[in-house]
């Protein structure tokens, strides 16, 4: 069954999306020659996308895309265009030696979205009209709001369960061991930024984990039941928003911590979870009329 959101909350989110995916894809398009193919790189040549008329190209109609997609016109075009420049200018980042997953979820969230969108052109195939209910509901709408917040929930269950998988069941018991990898990240930072307090900062980190194992075990462990329990953010808007506002403050303590920045993790969970307006609209209907009768004494 899908969530229903009203015509308020699903502008609100398509917008805010579309700015999110402008501001992912205008740093993936200053990238640099090959130098070790990666992802979609691996399967198909790319290096034709770094010349400056494809560049140009791209550009233009990820713009186009974009408006389409803003103005809910030609999703069927809009969506593929975005996702497969968004998938093609990621795997070119990725081929130059490092590796960052920070923005793979808003690709992620696309290829949900093309998913909602053709699986809800084939469901309605033969159908005469296609048009929103009579409530002002659009279930096709709806439908990508959903399979997107599945993608984000199955995003930070595949992490939790990675852990467990790969540690064997030992995550806990090694997780001190992260101080060496808070070292090393910093380290990174540092010989990007040169900012001496990084590396202060990173160094206080990793001592206190060291020296306070299992109170480490015990906050680490957290995150863990954190990821592990995403998926409960698609069961309703209270553990959207609860569950949604503790990852906020994880990315948060992991930024600060480690120096690594989940920049657009945090940015689509207060949209497709958090999601302010709906809480700003609802405490306001049920405040007005005490506002109203409080200014008629």
């Amino acid at each position: 069954m899908l969530c229903r959101y009203s015509f308020y909350e699903r502008i609100t989110m398509r917008v805010l999306f579309a700015l999110v995916v402008f501001r992912a894809q205008q740093n993936l398009f200053a990238v640099q020659p090959i130098t070790v193919p990666n992802g979609f790189a691996r399967l198909v040549p790319l290096n034709f996308l770094l010349s400056h008329p494809a560049i140009r190209c791209c550009e233009i109609l990820f713009v186009l895309a974009l408006g389409l997609y803003v103005c809910r016109i030609g999703l069927g075009f809009a969506l593929p265009v975005l996702t497969l420049i968004s998938i093609a200018y990621g795997s070119l980042s990725n081929s130059q030696g490092a590796i960052s997953h920070s923005y793979q979820i808003v690709s992620l969230v696309l290829l949900a979205q093309i998913g909602a969108h053709f699986y809800g052109r084939w469901r309605g195939r033969g159908s005469k009209s296609r048009s929103p209910t009579s409530s002002g509901l659009s279930p096709a709408e709806n439908r990508l709001i959903f399979w997107s917040q599945q993608a984000i929930a199955a995003t930070y269950l595949v992490s939790g369960l990675t852990k467990i998988i790969k540690t064997q069941g030992m995550w806990l018991a090694t997780s001190p061991a992260i101080a060496l990898q808070i070292v090393k990240s910093t380290n990174q930072l540092f010989y990007d930024t040169l900012d001496p307090k990084v590396v202060a900062g990173a160094s206080a980190a990793a001592d206190l984990i060291i020296q306070h194992p299992f109170t480490a075990m015990l906050f680490l462990g957290a995150g863990l039941f954190l990821e592990l329990s995403a998926p409960l953010m698609v069961y309703n808007r209270i553990w959207g928003l609860i569950l949604g506002c503790a990852f906020v403050i994880f990315h948060w303590t992991i930024s600060e911590v480690m120096g690594l920045h989940f920049i657009y993790n945090q940015l689509l969970v207060l949209i497709y979870f958090v999601n302010m307006p709906y809480w700003v609209v609802t405490f306001g209907q049920k405040l007005y009329p005490r506002v109203r009768r409080l200014a008629q004494r």
